[in-house]
């Protein structure tokens, strides 16, 4: 892995990132640096770095990383790979843009996050209990997914004797065994693709899988299979809500295996997260959750492809600690950790928030965060 200098021209701008509290810093030439702090992008200041020239960006790739990474940086189209710098480590994405060079780092906190450390309800310490099943953990991209799967991950780790095998793309996170033992693999240099590593671990003995991300059919039906054969798999999905998240899961098949993979799915699916990052009345962000667990409805409502049911059973099913996104946005507003305009604006159903807020009344002890929080 490359460690990048804090002499250097790109070591001095992620110092910079840090120091702001920002997690992303994009780059591109001929425009400006671009940086996310609490969900919000703006500019780099030019007092801090210029807009580099396609010359000016290569020679500062050059000079920051190993000349063989630097070399696959300026050959591949696109290019995934994870970097230390000083105490931190980043995730970063390389890739062309109109045939220019641009690229992306995500900060990856070193420190060990447990639920309560991110606003998370202690309740979902409960899903890693489950000695089997598929967990999915969705939401948009930049909102925590990965955040959230770690600290489910460090939660196993401190309570379970466990072998925990992570299949990433690349390595974020190194986890530091306590009663879990790690091994962590990373595609195209451990094992060359999720598929093939998930089907490799099934004979290294493991408890638990961590996939990093669910990116094709393959991996996708692998996963599942490593469910149903009594292994609890924790994955990520690109998905906005529920419903979304086993459709997607859907279209990736074609229209006569689609039942099949419904069936699979409904056998096997411990429960769906879906997270997404609102700004808080503090100035941070919070997560807002919806979450679906398994049970005789939702297995029902899955295997027939009757999706549309699923709102209604987590509305009515928050006394088994299921509830929809609006159900935790209106707790949240009720706890005064958000606006009433921000729940107008994130609400998935806004007309029937509205009608909810002339009154506000939370299911206590079911939705709220960690109250030692």
């Amino acid at each position: 892995m490359d460690r990048i200098q804090s002499n250097t021209r790109l070591g001095r701008l992620l110092a910079w990132l840090v120091g702001v509290g920002g997690s992303d810093l994009h780059g591109q030439a001929g425009k400006p640096f671009r940086f996310r702090a609490n969900g919000i992008l703006d500019r780099v200041p030019e007092s801090e770095a210029i807009p580099p020239t396609e010359v000016e960006l290569d020679a500062m790739i050059g000079e920051a990383f190993a000349p063989a990474t630097a070399a696959r940086i300026r050959q591949a189209r696109e290019l995934d790979l994870s970097v230390d710098f000083d105490q931190v480590r980043f995730r970063v994405n390389c890739s062309k843009q109109q045939g220019r060079q641009s690229f992306s780092f995500r900060v990856v906190p070193r420190q060990t996050y447990r639920l309560a450390d991110l606003q998370l309800p202690s309740s979902l310490s409960e899903l890693i209990s489950i000695p089997r099943g598929l967990i999915l953990i969705t939401g948009p991209t930049g909102q925590g997914k990965s955040t959230t799967a770690r600290a489910l991950i460090e939660e196993i780790n401190v309570r379970q004797k466990a072998r925990i095998i992570t299949i990433e793309d690349p390595i974020e996170f190194l986890f530091e065994d306590k009663l879990a033992q790690f091994e962590q693999r990373e595609v195209g240099v451990d094992t060359d693709s999720f598929a093939r590593g998930i089907r490799n671990a099934m004979r290294q003995d493991p408890n638990v899988l961590f996939v990093g991300e669910i990116r094709d059919a393959e991996s996708i039906f692998c996963a599942m299979q490593a469910a149903e054969t009594g292994h609890l798999v924790l994955t990520t999905l690109h998905a906005d809500t529920v419903a979304q998240a086993i459709g997607r899961i859907r279209e990736y098949y074609p229209a006569e295996q689609r039942d099949g993979i419904s069936g699979l799915l409904g056998r096997n699916l411990a429960a769906i997260l879906c997270q997404r990052l609102l700004p808080n009345c503090q100035g941070g962000r919070t997560p807002c959750l919806e979450l679906l667990k398994r049970d005789a409805g939702v297995q029902s409502a899955i295997v027939a492809n009757d999706l549309s049911l699923l709102t209604g059973i987590m509305e009515s099913s928050t006394h088994l600690g299921m509830h929809t996104f609006d159900q935790y946005l209106l707790e949240l507003c009720a706890e005064e950790i958000v606006s009433q305009d921000t729940a107008r604006r994130y609400a998935m159903n806004p007309h029937r928030l509205e009608m909810l807020l002339g009154g506000i009344a939370a299911a206590r002890g079911i939705l709220r965060p960690d109250p030692n929080r």
